[in-house]
């Protein structure tokens, strides 16, 4: 389970109270935990744990301000998905009106190691050329960028980290300029679209585009 992770609760109430979350795992034994960022609920923040007896997770818990959810559900054997059901338990406060509901929930383990290339356009220059090599070690990511057709910026180190499906990453190549790269990955982690943002002489080089991984 160790990994970048992405999870979406759905509620059986309707939209209004499902929720998403996105954070890392890691697996210590049969024993995993983590710590995720939600989005639709009346929290911002949980910590989710669990054990995983053999495909099964039991003991699951998602835990936010005034949110306690108790999870169930499988792992497949690759370890990249799962999925269950969930029930809110006791919720209190500015939650107190998802008590006792319950739904189902899917996860989905994101990775983007490899190797991506594409064009970058901006807005008054011809596309340049830009290839990623990057590893993945849970939400840490590092690797290198090069450019190619690019008026000064040529290769440099890069790293930043992924939280669900959005990325974030950055390289400085000292007098060629630094770059900022942001933007989000497929749930396959085969293609990243990316925003850039250059800074020094080669700034007007901002622009965005589509990087596709090679096999």
């Amino acid at each position: 389970m160790t990994g970048n992770w992405q999870f979406t609760f759905t509620s059986s109430k309707g939209a209004s109270m499902s929720l998403s979350g996105t954070g890392t795992l890691t697996q210590t034994g049969s024993n995993f935990s983590g710590t995720l960022g939600i989005t639709g609920a009346c929290t911002t923040s949980g910590t989710i744990s669990g054990t995983l007896s053999g495909l099964s997770i039991t003991n699951g818990r998602l835990a936010g301000t005034n949110l306690p959810i108790t999870v169930s559900g499988t792992v497949v054997s690759s370890y990249n998905s799962a999925g269950g059901s969930y029930q809110v338990m006791m919720a209190s406060g500015a939650c107190a009106a998802a008590n006792g509901d319950s739904g189902t929930w899917t996860g989905t383990r994101t990775s983007v190691s490899g190797y991506f290339i594409g064009p970058m356009q901006s807005a008054d220059r011809l596309p340049m050329q830009l290839a990623l090599d990057l590893k993945s070690d849970g939400g840490q990511l590092s690797g290198t960028a090069t450019f190619t057709n690019s008026a000064c910026l040529h290769s440099m180190n890069v790293a930043g980290t992924l939280s669900g499906m959005n990325l974030e990453i950055q390289g400085d190549a000292g007098t060629d300029g630094s770059v900022v790269l942001s933007g989000t990955t497929d749930k396959e982690g085969k293609t990243l679209k990316l925003n850039s943002t250059v800074s020094g002489t080669c700034q007007a080089e901002s622009g965005a585009g589509t990087l596709t991984k090679l096999q």
